[in-house]
């Protein structure tokens, strides 16, 4: 499963469904600046993942981590259909100190100091 890093600003945080007794949803939608045409991105956010919006409103600017998923489903005429969905896992405030929402929150990005020097003896990758 793919993992993608989206940030921009909350345009909406929805409330959360209950689906049935064993499986809840919570929608966030992003707004991510991409030239002249802004881009709202719907991100949903599942079962006890859906307390992590609680921290959030409208108006926040915010990294969300989601997983990417893809699946496929066969109409009555035969045909296929494919969809594409983002699962919220984690989500911080942009450029806060402390991530809230609790133990689902991501680690800073690493730094420049934080990486291994390139080229050097502990290089043991083939390429």
């Amino acid at each position: 499963m793919a993992q993608v890093t989206i940030s921009g600003t909350i345009k909406l945080v929805g409330k959360t469904q209950q689906v049935s007794d064993k499986f809840s949803k919570r929608e966030l939608v992003l707004t991510e600046p991409s030239g002249q045409r802004p881009q709202h991105i719907p991100i949903e956010f599942t079962q006890d993942r859906t307390g992590l919006l609680d921290a959030f409103k409208a108006g926040d600017e915010v990294s969300v981590v989601c997983f990417i998923n893809g699946r496929e489903w066969a109409a009555k005429d035969g045909s296929m259909k494919y969809f594409l969905s983002l699962s919220g896992n984690r989500i911080e405030r942009v450029g806060a100190a402390a991530p809230a929402g609790g133990g689902y929150q991501a680690a800073p990005p690493p730094t420049a100091a934080d990486m291994p020097p390139i080229g050097g003896d502990d290089d043991d990758l083939p390429f």
